[in-house]
């Protein structure tokens, strides 16, 4: 299991799903899994941070003051601010442009080496259909704004500095989820893309607020650990008394 979960040994796994501003965003909480010190820094390759366009970035970073967040202003190329929340989580707030599609809407960024930056690119949009919508810059990383039909826009960075990529249960660890009509069918398919494992068969989660929640982890042929998951909207048990949702999810996002 601590291969499938992508873990340093047995854990006791947790997980908060949130909708954070229109984007289905989760935090994990690997208690008991072995830990390695990560003391990367965002924008270097191998990292992970949040991204936020908004016209008044300045009204949102004062209210991280009272938070103990460590908050430095940044000037070029993009007038914003780069944050490290005291949960660890790094998070660029930039100044949205007038008719930015993207403004208000938050958006996950991941920085890779320059090997594997070029792949990612080429197969995120060959195999997985997605295209670019704009560029970023941000914690001295740039790249390009992927974009689908459907979900959360995807940052994908060349990072400077390469390090060693963290493990899920590291503070740190990330992955990317997409949703697949069918799941099983979509890990056929990218097998046969070629370069994608499975960390071990698909599992469907039998009991608990997301009974019915059928997912699995793959390695990609450029570093980054993805997941396929099919969570279908309106028939979640936790859906019956919570007060916020997740973001509903449109099918034929990958089938």
């Amino acid at each position: 299991m601590a291969r499938k979960l992508g873990s340093r040994g047995s854990c006791i796994l947790r997980v908060a799903a949130m909708n954070a501003l229109g984007t289905n965003l989760e935090l994990f909480e690997y208690a008991g899994a072995d830990r390695r010190s990560w003391t990367a820094t965002a924008g270097e390759a191998g990292t992970f941070f949040l991204l936020l366009r908004t016209p008044r970035p300045e009204r949102i970073v004062s209210r991280l003051f009272t938070e103990n967040a460590v908050v430095r202003p940044v000037e070029e190329p993009v007038f914003g601010y780069e944050i490290a929340l005291p949960s660890g989580i790094q998070l660029a707030i930039q100044r949205s442009t007038s008719g930015d599609e993207d403004a208000g809407r938050l958006i996950g960024a991941v920085c890779l080496n320059r090997y594997d930056y070029q792949g990612a690119v080429s197969e995120l949009q060959g195999t997985f259909g997605l295209h670019q919508a704009g560029e970023v810059t941000a914690f001295g990383a740039s790249g390009v704004l992927l974009t689908g039909a459907h979900g959360a826009q995807l940052a994908v960075l060349h990072g400077h500095s390469p390090s060693p990529r963290p493990a899920n249960s590291d503070v740190g660890g990330h992955h990317v989820a997409f949703h697949a009509d069918d799941v099983d069918a979509s890990i056929d398919a990218l097998r046969l893309a070629g370069g994608y494992a499975a960390r071990g068969d698909a599992e469907t989660i039998t009991e608990g607020p997301i009974a019915g929640d059928r997912w699995v982890y793959l390695d990609s042929p450029f570093g980054l650990q993805l997941e396929l998951i099919n969570m279908p909207d309106g028939m979640l048990p936790y859906e019956a008394e919570a007060e916020t949702r997740r973001r509903p999810i449109a099918a034929g996002v990958l089938a």
